[in-house]
């Protein structure tokens, strides 16, 4: 991809409005660590599309289905880059990154962050050691700039990190900044059941 002049980054915080961007080619959303203390955290995107559908982008680590990681050249139009993450000119970690081409079929995409990893010895894995470190980047083709930290309230392993809607054509994201329990991130967030083993 062509390189853009990125905007001055605004940082988005909690019950903002909504912060209106436009994008003609692509959009990136990466998730960044300014200092890893945390296992093996996942970026994933799921959507609702106008006409009800839920899907998501993520790795294909979750179901070992490659299909998961979507596509740029057909629906969903979005596609989770694996290995393939662009470098940070900073001293962050680029750790995944999910790059986006079309939104218009889309009304509403939820970014979240997770950590199902097994933790190592001595630690757990939770979300809450991420205050301060983590954050997401949303980059779009024609330079608008946004990071949403991960600023979570208490401790877990699901953080909704923003929303991305399209309303007759414009785009907005908003900071949601909400840590869920497995349950309530079944039942609030469209799509997130994919990746949910239910017996």
């Amino acid at each position: 991809m062509a390189e853009v002049k990125l905007k001055k980054k605004i940082c988005l915080k909690r019950k903002e409005k909504p912060a209106e961007f436009v994008f003609t080619k692509y959009i990136k959303i990466k998730l960044l660590w300014k200092k890893m203390t945390m296992n093996d955290p996942d970026l994933c995107v799921f959507f609702k599309t106008k006409d009800g559908q839920v899907g998501g982008v993520f790795s294909s680590m979750f179901r070992q289905k490659k299909s998961d990681m979507g596509s740029l050249e057909e629906f969903p139009y979005m596609e989770h880059m694996g290995d393939n993450i662009e470098r940070s000119e900073g001293n962050e970690s680029v750790l995944e990154q999910i790059n986006v081409s079309n939104l218009d079929n889309i009304d509403t995409a939820n970014v979240v962050v997770l950590d199902c990893s097994t933790p190592r010895e001595g630690e757990y894995a939770d979300l809450a050691q991420a205050r301060g470190s983590g954050y997401v980047e949303i980059q779009s083709s024609e330079g608008d700039y946004f990071e949403i930290a991960i600023d979570p309230d208490k401790s877990g392993i699901i953080y909704h990190v923003c929303s991305i809607k399209n309303r007759d054509g414009i785009n907005s994201v908003v900071n949601e900044g909400v840590m869920m329990d497995l349950g309530t991130a079944f039942e609030r967030i469209p799509g997130f059941s994919l990746i949910c083993v239910c017996e």
